[in-house]
């Protein structure tokens, strides 16, 4: 498929025949001996023409693969494929800088050569649509269609104006090599083709009969892509897209690990469910966008793929480890308690239980500890709550300030007064019975700082004047001590109860 001898193939837009009333050399505004062709000035800007040459001489290397010595290259331009929906929702906003092509108007031929993210080297896949087999070909607005007698419509984005324009006049004299063998004859298209040799190759191959070259394999690249975060993109070629899939599925990671240490025993599933969601969700993407990349017909060696399969086994192990030692950390992590409070009284000024069948309206609550009463008849509930490391004593009191707040309790005190040598804050309020009888809501909490636990001590009585209460409440605080975590008794439920 190789042209003999070093061929320049230099532009040539009229080679078919004029394109206008007068040559295009006439056009121009200016001429230039480092213009594309006679005439490009009055299409292309210098700049464009200097950017549009880079291109042609980066791409050129790839398209001597297929052009023959008689064919003649009429016009070359910078385009991007319009990709399938499906690819576009992949890459999202970068769908059209990693599908940029320039596409090479032969007399014979369209040929198509893939350039890299940048636009300035080529890559390499390389494809053809001989107009032998094309049906209609037209540019509307910013794009340019070809419509092959069998096979998909193509569609490119053609950003410059001058590109375009100069394709309009070009398209009228192609047509009339369209179909000039009948439609029966024609070839399905696009023609894909081998980057080593040109020879003719089906989409996404394995390998090249003709010159026996290996391409790289969309099996391994999901393989990989499942077994560890940013593997795939990495062996399709694009290390940049690798490293973001790698931190975007690291920060999921990262996210599902948090919503296990902070979600309560019961929500645990749903976190799992959620986390599972996401996995799920990311390997899908991922194993998509490396299968549409790995398809440019990237040459591969075997001891490449030799090493990217023993990675995709390595890798496949660590993330087996990472996702299976996500609930024994997520366990270890979360929040327990690690002291409890116990009142030491020798002269029987307060009885204790730890039976949570003796303490009524709080016999349900999970953060219930203790149950003290007083000999005055003085009723003290110890609550305990264990902290999180994304969890601090100020949130806390905020929360139950603006709790206190929507509930419509008034705040008689709201401050850091406790008996030494404990620390924390306290709230005193008054709130309403069912009767209309005044409440007072006594609330000590103290805080365990080498442990960022929480401690409520709650007392409530009735009338407006708690000071006796919190005498009282102060009273147990004085005799309080940290003993080791003593969880309560519950009582045992019967079956189907």
């Amino acid at each position: 498929m190789h042209p003999s001898g070093n061929h320049d193939y230099k532009i040539e837009p009229e080679f078919l025949g004029p394109l206008g009333d007068r040559p295009l050399v006439e056009m121009a505004r200016s001429g230039s001996p480092n213009d594309l062709f006679p005439g490009a000035s009055a299409f292309l800007a210098a700049r464009h023409q200097k950017g549009r040459r880079e291109q042609w001489n980066a791409a050129k290397p790839l398209a001597k693969r297929l052009l023959q010595p008689e064919e003649r290259v009429l016009y070359v331009a910078h385009a991007m494929q319009v990709p399938p929906v499906l690819h576009a929702v992949a890459l999202g906003a970068m769908a059209f800088p990693y599908h940029q092509v320039m596409l090479i108007f032969t007399d014979t031929r369209l040929i198509e050569v893939m350039l890299r993210v940048r636009g300035k080297s080529a890559d390499t896949r390389l494809r053809s649509f001989p107009w032998a087999g094309v049906r209609d070909a037209k540019v509307t607005f910013s794009k340019m269609r070809i419509v092959p007698a069998d096979g998909k419509k193509q569609e490119w984005r053609v950003p410059l104006r001058g590109d375009r324009n100069l394709i309009k006049l070009l398209l009228p004299r192609l047509k009339t090599h369209f179909l000039q063998e009948g439609a029966a004859a024609a070839q399905r298209l696009p023609l894909w083709h081998c980057p080593q040799c040109g020879a003719t190759v089906p989409p996404n191959p394995l390998s090249c009969e003709a010159c026996r070259t290996a391409f790289r394999s969309s099996r391994l690249a999901t393989l990989l892509s499942l077994a560890f975060p940013g593997a795939g993109l990495l062996y399709a070629g694009h290390p940049f897209l690798a490293a973001m899939d790698c931190l975007g599925e690291m920060f999921l990671y990262a996210v599902f690990l948090l919503m296990m240490l902070q979600a309560e025993p019961g929500a645990i599933p749903a976190a799992v469910g959620f986390g599972a969601f996401l996995f799920i969700l990311t390997k899908l993407e991922s194993v998509h966008l490396s299968r549409i990349l790995v398809a440019r017909t990237r040459p591969d060696t075997e001891s490449r793929r030799a090493g990217y399969t023993r990675l995709a086994v390595a890798g496949g192990l660590a993330s087996l480890i990472v996702i299976g030692g996500a609930f024994p950390l997520a366990g270890a992590a979360r929040p327990k308690l690690e002291r409890d409070l116990d009142v030491a009284a020798d002269d029987g000024s307060w009885q204790g239980s730890r039976n949570a069948g003796e303490w009524g309206t709080f016999a349900e609550d999970a953060d219930a500890r203790s149950q003290w009463e007083h000999s005055s008849g003085l009723r003290v509930m110890l609550l305990a709550y264990p902290q999180g490391m994304m969890e601090g004593s100020d949130d806390f009191r905020n929360q139950f300030r603006q709790a206190w707040r929507q509930q419509g309790i008034a705040l008689v005190k709201d401050d850091v007064d406790l008996p030494p040598p404990f620390e924390g804050f306290r709230f005193i309020g008054i709130s309403r019975a069912g009767d209309g009888q005044p409440v007072s809501l006594i609330q000590y909490f103290v805080v365990d700082g080498s442990n960022q636990d929480i401690h409520q001590v709650s007392a409530a009585v009735l009338g407006e004047d708690a000071e006796p209460a919190d005498q009282i409440v102060r009273d147990l605080l004085s005799r309080a001590r940290w003993i080791d975590p003593k969880p309560p008794e519950r009582p045992t439920q019967a079956p189907g109860g």
